[in-house]
């Protein structure tokens, strides 16, 4: 079954890194040295909605918004995104 869709992804940006996709830095950076952690996904992170996708980055906001160190500068926002998928 094939599909193409629009969703909802989550950028992740910091001071010291471009702006990704979350997942696609999985996927780029680490799948191919086979790092996976258990029960991972092999794609990115998608809601179906915007309002899903604002409450699970304004949630990860706030695990970093009190700290001292790099990670406080740490940004998700939700994106559009396309999602497909095709049999191979």
């Amino acid at each position: 079954m094939n599909w193409n869709r629009k969703r909802w992804g989550v950028e992740f940006s910091s001071p010291l890194s471009k702006p990704c996709l979350i997942g696609s830095l999985w996927n780029d950076e680490l799948t191919h040295l086979g790092k996976y952690y258990d029960g991972e996904p092999p794609r990115a992170l998608l809601f179906t909605n915007r309002k899903l996708a604002r409450d699970w980055c304004k949630a990860e906001q706030a695990k970093y918004a009190h700290r001292n160190d790099v990670c406080a500068d740490w940004r998700f926002r939700p994106v559009r995104v396309r999602e497909t998928v095709r049999k191979v």
